[in-house]
């Protein structure tokens, strides 16, 4: 089965969906949507919102979050733990992950442009310090994973993922709150199927990290 992934066609928010499929080893088609069509295609997604994946004929699953949670369970690797224990430890960092990247979104696209700053100094003063802290903490103890044992997740991927979107669309250096993500990049890259990917013309990123 290959799976359908739409969004924008350029890098974004999609590219952690990507990232996982690839390690995973998913196989799926990326169709890229043009800024000048989405007033048109908007309308016909179920949220107004990118990305989903056409699952099959009877099924589209929206929300990037859902959506790299059911490629990393579906796919090799166990990008998802197995144990309950761990799969929930993961959660809890894709959940803090996620709540920094929101505020990271409004910050650097949504906010107004006389308060970009503000709401950049408040994203990088608050929780964005405080989360990197806490998953940095995590990476050291670990070797450059967040889980022990050497297991790369997709919480790993997430964090990584992250990083490169703060250093794409801003000036915020992520190493200056987490020292330890280029130990987990190199962890990232040591993936044969991460390291073919992102050095790949898929990436739509056009570079590695």
């Amino acid at each position: 089965m290959v799976f359908e992934i739409v969004y924008f066609d350029h890098y974004g928010r999609v590219d952690l969906v990507k990232l996982i499929a690839e390690v995973a080893n998913i196989p799926y088609k990326f169709v890229g949507i043009e800024d000048k069509d989405w007033k048109d295609f908007q309308p016909t997604t179920r949220y107004g919102l990118l990305p989903f994946v056409k699952i099959n004929d009877k099924w589209t699953l929206y929300q990037s979050i859902a959506i790299s949670r059911f490629f990393a369970q579906e796919g090799e690797d166990n990008l998802y733990p197995s144990d309950r224990v761990e799969a929930t430890i993961t959660e809890e960092y894709v959940a803090a992950l996620e709540d920094a990247y929101n505020k990271f979104v409004y910050a650097t696209f949504l906010a107004p442009e006389d308060r970009k700053e503000e709401e950049t100094k408040r994203l990088t003063e608050g929780v964005l310090r405080s989360v990197f802290k806490v998953l940095n903490a995590e990476l050291e103890n670990n070797g450059g994973y967040l889980l022990p044992g050497g297991k790369l997740t997709w919480a790993d991927l997430y964090f990584v993922e992250f990083a490169s979107n703060l250093s794409y669309y801003t000036k915020i250096d992520p190493v200056t709150f987490a020292p330890q993500i280029p130990k987990l990049r190199e962890n990232v890259l040591k993936h044969p199927r991460s390291k073919a990917y992102l050095e790949s013309e898929r990436n739509l990123r056009k570079s590695v990290f």
